[in-house]
């Protein structure tokens, strides 16, 4: 019992140290196992990310969506131009009151109002610039229309020139500043008058003697009228002659 007790408790020792020494091996193979398994994994999730890496850096801009792009770009860019040029306003001239062919212009027959003029702004008179000394109106200008330029020029670049006449009976009531007329003439026959014929085409009313108190004697209204310089001596010598004028209101464009 003493020699086999003596050799049994060597023989469980050594038992529990190869148990022990088995036990850790294969824990420790576990171990070298599990290590190689997430080495692997480890080394697969380099690989994977890097082939995405090299996947993107192969990636390139499509062209349409450059120019597309571009067109958003454009277009937005347009839209700003188009509201910022339409609010836009430039102060100009307007007349005041009707300015008629010949008129010295100045300061005094005019307003300065806020217009959108856009890509005509240079065809008509700014407030920067104000009218010149000597310049004169070379065509009618409505009360509240715009100045132009063109509707300009000097004193003896105007070819025509204002007379008064008194025209028999009442006006109509279309009769005022600008109106454009033509001026009627009829030579005395006897105790009446003989067929009338146009002494004067398109001349243009510049004020009506009610409206100035330019009354005659005889009960008619006088008229200025703005005509051409070489119809001034028959107008002056119908007028000697006693003649029966009238005045019918025409448009510019109709002869």
């Amino acid at each position: 019992m003493g020699p086999e007790a003596a050799h049994g408790a060597p023989m469980k020792e050594e038992t529990v140290r190869g148990s022990e020494r088995g036990h850790g091996a294969e824990s420790g193979g576990g171990r070298i196992d599990g290590g190689e398994r997430m080495s692997d994994r480890l080394a697969g999730l380099r690989h994977g990310v890097g082939g995405r890496q090299v996947s993107r850096s192969r990636i390139g801009v499509d062209p349409r969506f450059l120019v597309g792009l571009m067109l958003v770009v454009a277009s937005i860019l347009g839209v700003w131009w188009l509201v910022t040029t339409s609010s836009r306003t430039t102060p100009v001239y307007a007349a005041s009151e009707t300015l008629t062919p010949g008129t010295r212009l100045d300061r005094s027959s005019l307003q300065v109002i806020d217009a959108r003029l856009g890509s005509v702004e240079g065809g008509y008179l700014t407030a920067g610039q104000g009218p010149p000394p000597g310049t004169v109106v070379t065509r009618t200008i409505a009360a509240g229309e715009l100045v132009p330029l063109d509707a300009l020029g000097e004193a003896r670049s105007v070819g025509v020139t204002t007379l008064v006449v008194e025209p028999a009976g009442r006006l109509g009531a279309d009769i005022v500043p600008g109106t454009v007329v033509d001026l009627w003439s009829a030579t005395p026959d006897g105790d009446g008058y003989g067929v009338p014929d146009v002494l004067v085409s398109a001349a243009t009313v510049v004020r009506v003697g009610e409206d100035e108190g330019l009354l005659s004697g005889r009960g008619s209204v006088a008229l200025e009228l703005a005509v051409p310089r070489s119809a001034v001596a028959t107008v002056l010598a119908a007028t000697a002659a006693a003649h029966l004028l009238s005045v019918v209101p025409t448009e510019p464009g109709e002869r």
